[in-house]
């Protein structure tokens, strides 16, 4: 089935981050919120926000303020470092040019089944290297989503990845290899029964998708 291709619906996405640390931060959010069991206008009026604010926070919609991850990571009762832990940048050797081992960001999505390690040194801007460990049933998200600026080409390093873009659908096994502008409507899954993993190359250079 490698390289087979559907036409599925086309539908809209729900989705569209500025980054995908605004995407995972939101996620994390929006996991706290329903392991306590507690509505987006309950939290919103707890923290004084408005329920749109933390509604287009929780979807990656907007960038949180260092304020306002401190008001919400209080009234979950978790620190702000625990949510921002592996996101901030470690300073890097030889001026940021340099990012050791052991010493890489980490992007931990335990209830989307997902691990991704950034191996983008400090120093570099305009490109992202990250490798994506997905567990079997993994996914990005429920829904297409799209982020603002870039382009993606990624390598399947073992396994499986089934990847939607725009309204079509192609399962790609290891050695296949796939690109995308960032704007272009996606998400992705491992539909098999083992760990995939992914090699994602990311630049930060606006890059219309294709008509």
């Amino acid at each position: 089935m490698t390289g087979v291709a559907a036409v599925l619906p086309e539908k809209t996405p729900t989705l569209h981050p500025q980054t995908a640390i605004d995407l995972w931060l939101g996620q994390q959010l929006r996991l706290l919120r329903k392991e306590q069991h507690r509505s987006l206008a309950n939290v919103s009026q707890a923290c004084g926000l408005s329920l749109g604010l933390l509604s287009q926070i929780e979807r990656g919609l907007s960038s949180v303020s260092v304020k306002t991850l401190g008001l919400l990571a209080h009234e979950y009762g978790v620190t702000p470092d625990s949510l921002l832990r592996n996101v901030e940048p470690h300073t890097g050797e030889a001026d940021g040019f340099v990012a050791r081992a052991g010493q890489h960001r980490r992007m931990q999505m335990s209830e989307r089944g997902v691990d991704k390690e950034i191996f983008t040194p400090p120093a570099a801007h305009s490109l992202d290297l990250c490798r994506a460990f997905i567990a079997p049933g993994g996914s990005s998200s429920d829904a297409l989503f799209t982020t603002e600026r870039g382009e993606h080409v990624g390598f399947i390093v073992e396994g499986a990845l089934e990847l939607w873009i725009g309204n079509r659908v192609v399962l790609l096994c290891a050695g296949d290899s796939f690109c995308y502008a960032s704007r272009t409507p996606r998400r992705w899954r491992n539909p098999g029964t083992s760990p995939t993993q992914v090699i994602w190359a990311i630049s930060n250079i606006d890059c219309d998708p294709p008509p």
